[in-house]
């Protein structure tokens, strides 16, 4: 018999990490495809911290990596966050390596949106 803790899906399941990487690649696909604007910029009127991120995709893509760092300079963490996802948040042997990097990415993400608000 199955404890309660094991019931359902894990973030660590296999089946998780499908749906989650489906899902991701659905908005990714649409936020490229179609203009839109955030909906934390739209309800709020305040810019959330991954606000301009589309946009700096969308300049990568077409090969301007400089204003793809003007529209969000934290824009290229997005990949290694997944891959982080992926590997249970253990991409690194040492866990306080893992803790540290994962630390300096929030810390970008705040310093970025706290220049980004103030300027």
């Amino acid at each position: 018999m199955l404890k309660a803790r094991e019931k359902g899906l894990h973030i660590s399941s296999p089946e998780m990490k499908g749906a989650v990487t489906a899902a991701i690649f659905a908005v990714a696909v649409f936020a490229i495809f179609f203009e839109y604007r955030c909906p934390i910029l739209a309800v709020t009127g305040c810019p959330c911290l991954g606000c301009g991120t589309t946009h700096a995709v969308r300049e990568l893509l077409t090969g301007h990596f400089a204003a793809a760092f003007r529209c969000h300079g934290m824009f290229w963490c997005f990949p290694l966050l997944w891959l982080y996802f992926c590997f249970d948040f253990r991409l690194l042997k040492d866990k306080r390596c893992n803790d540290g990097a994962l630390a300096a990415i929030l810390a970008g993400y705040l310093l970025e949106y706290c220049v980004r608000v103030l300027l």
